[in-house]
């Protein structure tokens, strides 16, 4: 019997060897061709506004950059008071059409106007709200509403240095 159970125990420990060797062989299988997502909130990162800006220099769309922006921590609505909201850091910029002073000029006015816009959304929406609604819909939603207050002219992308999540 006792020769019984040290066999049974060297079986269960190749078995366990191999389970776990398959889960790691996965893992790394799934990192390495770009399927795996360290995190739910993982995104991929806007460019760098010199990198836009560099990037169409000379071009008839040529875009700069307005990045007179701080860092904006918000707090989402929660659904119930036994609910704690989200916190949701956030560094916004702009890119407008290259050489259109009139229109830097607004944004530089209505800074405090365009912070007010970002707080605004992500407080009237709850945490999941936003993840549903997902990065590029927000922008597209955050760049319709700041269009609409500017009378200059148009800003043509709004990006985010940072985008995050603290629970």
């Amino acid at each position: 019997m006792k020769i019984k159970l040290e066999l049974l125990n060297k079986i269960l420990a190749w078995v366990a060897s191999g389970i776990a060797a398959i889960i790691i062989i996965a893992t790394l299988t799934a990192f390495a061709v770009a399927k795996g997502v360290p995190g739910k909130n993982y995104r991929k990162a806007d460019p760098d506004p010199q990198k836009v800006t560099n990037m169409n220099r000379g071009k008839e769309n040529s875009v700069d950059a307005f990045t007179d922006f701080r860092q904006i921590r918000v707090q989402t609505k929660v659904e119930s008071e036994d609910e704690e909201p989200t916190v949701i850091v956030i560094c916004p910029w702009f890119s407008y059409p290259s050489g259109d002073k009139q229109l830097y000029e607004e944004l530089s006015q209505k800074e405090r106007q365009m912070r007010s816009i970002f707080i605004n959304y992500f407080t009237e929406r709850t945490s999941m709200e936003i993840i549903e609604r997902g990065e590029g819909r927000i922008k597209e939603d955050l760049l319709e509403i700041i269009n609409g207050q500017l009378v200059m002219g148009k800003i043509r992308a709004v990006y985010f240095n940072d985008y995050i999540f603290i629970d």
